[in-house]
């Protein structure tokens, strides 16, 4: 069924609210800050949510929520639609749960006003009299833990108000990544040639079974209009960045060749999930990607110092460390590990720097030895003299989809994939593309023995295989299919 999908180019200024910062807003996005359209996805003209979801792969280590920004456009300012801001967990599919989710803020309108307007909507959570919001202790209706931390969250937008999307009605900003382009053009290789779009940069397909034959990210979500329950994803990004105390690592591909407005470079969108190093789009203009990292640790680390260091592996819970802030994600016994700290210079005044990585000529080896790797995970450490130091959160990107020697597969409640461990396997390595998180458990016949290895969703394992076990199973809790590759 074809989806109907309204939407209207944007050209109106933005009056920006910004409250005084005492508790720190380090900022996270999985948006390419360039704005094609302004929709409601299918929710249409009737009422609904959207959302867009933020994977462990690049929000692990993150909790306390002190900022959430985003763009409302109203169509008809002389009428008032609230809306509602969530945080959604998945429900046993896969798919974000919106009748299960927290409400975070209810009865949010637009001030008064006439015409078409938009503006850039900052909800402040960073006061001792307004706290951040506590992911880990959110809780449903039965009081019952929200959010799985091995699964993705979702921000939701719940539009309470039924009206005319032709002649009214509010909507949110964001970037498109599907086939339409604003200037009438069509087919996936013009989306990618296209200084307009960088969203889906890769022609590879996430499901073999897929015939667009391209990444499809499944991160922004939809009702369908006059359907509440029923949702979809879209090859899109919602405008959204959040703000957390604890210091994020920010990812994002770099390519200055794509620095077209309303497409800046570098891109923190879905093109910092998966960068093209290798030009797979065979786009005009090759998208022989760079990268680069951004740490961001709030004002007090101003003046510190700031060392990134990378691993294809993650633990299955986090390490804490005495005396040091957050908690060790990555798995030390990685070989990307192995080389070394990387420095990231003196923080500025925002407690803030970068890291780029040139990569060199289309060949170069460095490209050929980055694309070997199924995921690269990014973390940082933060310190200053007087203050505790800390560990940053995590992000993680996919050079490939099925890099050289790895399977690609999928995974139910009632179907997890069953290898015949043979006395050569020693370890089992798996990237959990989502949605939902993995385990991996070992069987001698039909009883388990050894550990149960979590696999958080967007990011990648590698598990000791227990010696004796004679099978090895990865499987998952969710009914609808989760992705992963695995060697």
């Amino acid at each position: 069924m074809k989806s109907m999908i309204l939407a209207f180019p944007l050209f109106f200024s933005l009056p920006f609210l910004k409250g005084q910062s005492s508790i720190p807003q380090n900022k996270i996005r999985i948006w390419d800050q360039s704005t094609e359209y302004t929709s409601r996805g299918s929710v249409g003209g009737g009422t609904g949510h959207v959302s867009q979801a933020f994977p462990p792969g690049v929000t692990r280590g993150l909790n306390r929520l002190s900022l959430i920004q985003y763009v409302i456009q109203d169509q008809r300012m002389q009428t008032k639609e609230p809306w509602e801001l969530k945080i959604a967990p998945l429900d046993g599919k896969g798919e974000p749960e919106y009748k299960r989710a927290a409400i975070l803020l209810r009865n949010l309108t637009l001030p008064n006003g006439s015409g078409i307007r938009a503006f850039t909507i900052t909800h402040n959570r960073n006061s001792s009299q307004n706290g951040p919001f506590v992911l880990s202790a959110l809780k449903d209706a039965k009081n019952k833990p929200l959010l799985d931390p091995n699964e993705s969250f979702h921000v939701a937008w719940n539009f309470v108000q039924k009206v005319n999307w032709l002649t009214d009605g509010i909507s949110l900003w964001m970037s498109q990544a599907g086939t339409a382009l604003p200037n009438g053009g069509n087919g996936q290789l013009t989306c990618w040639q296209n200084r307009f779009h960088r969203e889906i940069p890769r022609p590879e397909k996430f499901d073999p079974k897929d015939p667009t034959g391209q990444i499809i990210e499944r991160l922004a979500w939809t009702e369908f209009n006059g359907s509440p329950g029923r949702k979809f994803f879209t090859n899109r990004s919602w405008s959204v960045t959040l703000g957390f105390v604890e210091p994020t690592i920010q990812g994002a591909s770099d390519n200055p060749s794509f620095n077209n407005s309303p497409c800046l470079n570098p891109n923190t969108g879905y093109a910092a999930l998966d960068p093209d190093f290798a030009n797979k789009a065979n786009a005009s203009i090759a998208r022989n990607d760079n990268y680069q990292w951004t740490i961001n640790a709030g004002g007090s680390f101003a003046g510190g110092i700031g060392v990134l260091f990378f691993s294809d592996s993650v633990y299955s819970k986090p390490v804490s460390i005495a005396g040091i802030g957050g908690s060790l994600n990555v798995d030390i016994g990685s070989p990307l590990l192995s080389l070394g700290l990387f420095p990231m210079g003196i923080l500025d005044t925002n407690g803030s720097a970068t890291l780029k990585l040139p990569l060199g000529q289309a060949n170069s080896p460095l490209r050929k030895a980055i694309i070997s790797f199924p995921v690269i995970h990014a973390q940082a450490y933060v310190a200053k003299p007087g203050i505790r130091p800390s560990f940053s959160s995590l992000f993680t990107m996919r050079p490939l989809l099925q890099p050289k020697g790895f399977q690609r597969s999928t995974a139910t409640a009632s179907t997890p994939l069953r290898i015949q461990k043979t006395s050569s396997m020693k370890t089992l390595y798996v990237r959990n593309d989502g949605p939902g998180g993995l385990e991996i458990k070992t069987y001698i016949g039909s009883t388990r023995i050894g550990p149960i290895f979590m696999i958080p969703e967007r990011t990648a394992l590698r598990a000791p295989l227990f010696p004796a076990a004679t099978t090895v199973e990865i499987s998952t809790k969710k009914t609808g299919r989760t992705f992963f590759a695995y060697r």
